[in-house]
């Protein structure tokens, strides 16, 4: 835009007031471009010019990108924590968790024919270790995938695969083969009879809920393995006969 005014505006730099000298006439040039954009220019009645940037626009849509790249980043940390957790916890319940489940079953094993040792909890680990896991691992890993099937083949692929562990415990030595054959024959005929043994538990497991957990670890849980180890060997002599 043009005035007419005292002299010429040399150079201008954003927020900076220049005074205007002696001339007939002064056109005001400002390079939009040059400048980043919109500008803001006013002229006092004393010839002063002040320019100023006009940045809420640009400083609106740098902080939207800034903050899209950040939930970006934080999204990809997020979900990178959550798959090394999941991997971590399969990998415990695995190598560790699964061992474990297998010396407590003999620890209860034991005490149906003599009186047990704690040392019999370390026997997943102790005898025929990889063995172990790798069987304990495609038992959990079929149920996962026949429960994916509408659940209903899931459960009675628990109640088929419940002696697997029992096996392992009489027999260190057994195949992953011949423990899921060996478990199959055994709960043939009696998956059914093992899940009404579970619901006998309901009121017990009710009670504990009612006593914080205390009267299932003092009471329930030894009940409940001593109770499944005694159908294994029922069921063991059954099939020896």
């Amino acid at each position: 835009s043009g005035f007419r005014d005292r002299s010429v505006i040399n150079e201008t730099n954003d927020g900076d007031v220049v005074n205007v000298g002696e001339d007939d006439e002064c056109n005001l040039v400002v390079n939009a471009e040059e400048n980043g954009g919109n500008l803001i220019v006013t002229v006092d009645d004393e010839g002063y010019v002040s320019v100023e940037q006009a940045r809420e626009e640009y400083s609106t849509e740098i902080d939207n990108e800034a903050a899209g790249a950040a939930a970006v980043i934080v999204g990809v940390f997020i979900t990178l924590a959550v798959l090394v957790g999941v991997a971590v916890a399969v990998a415990y319940d695995i190598l560790v968790v699964n061992p474990l489940s297998l010396g407590f079953k003999k620890f209860y094993l034991k005490t149906q024919d003599e009186p047990a040792e704690i040392s019999n909890i370390g026997y997943g680990f102790d005898n025929n270790y990889k063995n172990n896991i790798k069987t304990l691992f495609f038992r959990d890993l079929y149920i996962i995938l026949w429960t994916l099937l509408f659940i209903i083949p899931g459960i009675v692929k628990f109640y088929e695969y419940r002696m697997i562990p029992y096996l392992l415990c009489d027999n260190p030595g057994m195949t992953k083969e011949e423990a899921f054959a060996k478990s199959k024959a055994m709960m043939k005929g009696n998956k059914f009879k093992a899940f009404l043994l579970d619901l006998s538990f309901i009121g017990w497991d009710i009670l504990s809920g009612l006593t914080l957990g205390f009267l299932g670890v003092f009471y329930v849980e030894p009940y409940r393995h001593s109770t499944r180890a005694a159908l294994y060997k029922e069921l063991m002599g059954s099939s020896a006969a």
